[in-house]
């Protein structure tokens, strides 16, 4: 593990340093993965999701656990059985995505959320015997949910809605970024569909398995507080193959898992996945996410990034992956400028079996890393874990 790195670039200078890295959840039984944070009023609430051992992550008894600290992490008990937030599967009973999705804090204080799936997968319930979960819920014009919370956590409305101007068909819909509070109080937010594709163009993959998907990222906007959402503009990997001369294959999968960020120059950034082994890619808005530029790659391969300017204004990104059935690697990259137009190798502080998804927050000036310690890939060949874990990096960057 690496545990300091200095970056310098046109007169900066940032040196990034791990203060400490302290274990939040720990499971000698089954697989922890997928770490989610929500900031409340003098507490944390952390979700994550549980799988058994031995891959094709396997139904488990309660998959979903979702537990609460009131001394910054210190200490962890579950969350209230009744807490608000906390969104259950309709036909088990049992605690489905948290308070997952995207999510935005406001300037007036409140928490706003928009589902990680659609109201149909909440309604219906997620039935892991009928198929992969984007073969079961291909819709045609979906229903997303979008709730307001207080600082505490006290959820105070709940409403459902649908995209207006969606420019395609049929596909199965997720939520995976921040929502972004803009000049005006609109808000902005990056979703993603999920196309099955024709067999011609089905891939075969290890173990037996057949990717038959294409991911693409939209963004959505808001003018009233979150009540009406129209279309901007979508990401969409077919489009942009011939620009970089990759007409076969550009990345894996598509766009997907994308989060955003307002830069300190008033850009919009926009950053998603496309691949467990092909780079991040990004798209920029100059005028408050009205248009947008093509794509690019960011060079660097990676799943789920995570977006936060830092109080100095540099702009990291934490993410990871390598290829599967290897050591994987979590990692944050820095935008010294914080303008995103160059990003600085990699800082890999942490590496292991899992698949290096993470979660992030800014407290005190230093970015926490939320990520998973865990067995992700050993039904592709790597060795199991004594111990399961979610771990919290706490990072220090510094300019000089």
């Amino acid at each position: 593990m690496i545990t300091e790195a200095t970056y310098s670039r046109n007169g900066r200078t940032a040196t990034i340093q791990v203060e400490r890295i302290d274990t939040w959840v720990e499971d000698t039984k089954s697989i922890v993965n997928f770490p989610g944070i929500v900031e409340l009023d003098g507490r944390l609430i952390l979700f994550y999701s549980r799988s058994r051992h031995g891959g094709e992550h396997q139904a488990i008894e309660d998959p979903g656990q979702i537990i609460e600290s009131t001394d910054d992490g210190e200490t962890w008990h579950p969350a209230p059985a009744d807490f608000e937030l906390v969104s259950r599967d309709p036909v088990s009973g049992r605690e489905s995505d948290g308070f997952g999705g995207s999510l935005g804090y406001l300037n007036d204080g409140t928490i706003v959320h928009i589902g990680h799936n659609t109201q149909l997968t909440h309604d219906i319930g997620y039935d892991r015997a009928g198929g992969h979960f984007h073969e079961q819920f291909q819709q045609d014009d979906p229903t997303f949910r979008f709730q307001r919370a207080s600082a505490d956590g006290r959820l105070l409305e709940t409403k459902n809605f649908k995209v207006a101007a969606m420019p395609w068909g049929r596909a199965s819909y997720q939520a995976y970024s921040s929502i972004l509070e803009l000049d005006g109080s609109d808000l902005l937010a990056a979703m993603e569909w999920v196309k099955m594709l024709p067999e011609s163009e089905w891939r075969h993959m290890p173990k037996g398995r057949i990717w038959k998907y294409l991911f693409g990222v939209f963004i959505v906007r808001s003018t009233d507080g979150g009540a009406t959402w129209e279309c901007v503009t979508q990401f969409d990997p077919a489009e942009v193959k011939p620009a970089y001369g990759l007409a076969d294959k550009p990345v894996d999968e598509g766009f997907n898992e994308a989060d955003m960020r307002v830069l300190p120059n008033g850009d919009v950034l926009c950053v998603f996945r496309t691949g467990s082994y092909s780079p991040m890619w990004q798209a920029r808005s100059r005028d408050g996410g009205r248009t947008w530029g093509a794509p690019e790659p960011t060079g660097w391969q990676s799943v789920k990034p995570r977006l936060q300017v830092l109080p100095n204004g540099v702009l990291a990104c934490s993410s990871g992956r390598g290829a599967y059935g290897h050591p994987q690697v979590t990692h944050v990259m820095l935008s010294l400028d914080g303008t995103a137009e160059y990003w600085e190798a990699p800082f890999c502080f942490h590496t292991g079996p899992g698949c290096s998804y993470t979660t992030s927050m800014v407290r005190d000036g230093k970015l926490h890393v939320i990520y998973s310690d865990s067995d992700f890939t050993r039904d592709m060949g790597t060795h199991g874990l004594p111990r399961q874990a979610i771990r919290r990096a706490v990072l220090d960057v510094s300019l000089s």
